[in-house]
């Protein structure tokens, strides 16, 4: 009898613990289950952009002696990004933001007069300074230093939101130029540097960085 017991105290020991560590299990693939479906994500260091017309004006240190290609393509990219991952934005057109700096000769230091120009309620003034995508003549490594100052512009032009200026620098480690050309790696560079800007503006999950980190170094 006292064998039956004993035998019978084994297996409710037994399954208690069998049933706690299926329970442990079930709790962590339940969290990694929420994660996959949530993320983790990273909200938003500034989001006076929801709701409202936004115009996005880059200007470089080169710009200044004429047409910059580089300062349309990181205006473009950033207001592309702002109107896909802001609630509610309405991104005034690039063309319409060049039409009124050609047409009423603006300096590129008056931000609130390109946005009453263009009826904004905010603009997104970008500054580009010492850009460069080369490491020396053999390597790729892409840097710059950026300031982005939001404008209200219906409350007089008043700066509400600062990011920088700031030192970027990608990848950390310098490329072999062997590996890719100007084009393709100031293609990849720019897309990382207006991912950098933009994302201070919407909320993100993190393990979309990983992603694309590991896709822009392939």
């Amino acid at each position: 009898m006292s064998r039956h017991v004993g035998f019978v105290k084994f297996l409710a020991c037994s399954f208690t613990i069998v049933m706690l560590v299926t329970t442990v299990g079930c709790m962590g693939g339940l969290a990694q289950l929420l994660y996959v479906i949530k993320g983790h994500k990273i909200p938003a260091e500034f989001n006076g952009l929801e709701g409202k017309r936004v115009a996005v004006v880059c200007i470089s240190d080169a710009s200044a002696y004429g047409p910059d290609t580089l300062t349309d393509t990181i205006g473009k990219l950033v207001g592309m990004k702002l109107q896909n991952d802001v609630k509610g934005i309405e991104v005034v057109s690039a063309k319409t933001v060049e039409d009124w700096a050609d047409q009423n000769v603006w300096d590129e230091t008056d931000f609130s007069a390109i946005g009453k120009g263009v009826k904004a309620d905010v603009v997104v003034g970008i500054q580009i300074a010492d850009y460069s995508i080369k490491e020396g003549s053999t390597l790729y490594q892409g840097r710059c230093e950026v300031t982005a100052t939001v404008f209200d512009i219906k409350n007089d032009g008043q700066v509400i939101y600062l990011i920088g200026p700031d030192q970027f620098q990608f990848p950390e480690q310098p490329r072999p130029a062997i590996q890719t050309n100007d084009r393709k790696f100031e293609a990849i560079f720019l897309a990382k540097l207006t991912e950098v800007i933009s994302r201070r503006f919407y909320a993100y999950d993190r393990l979309d960085t990983v992603a694309e980190d590991a896709t822009f170094m392939r």
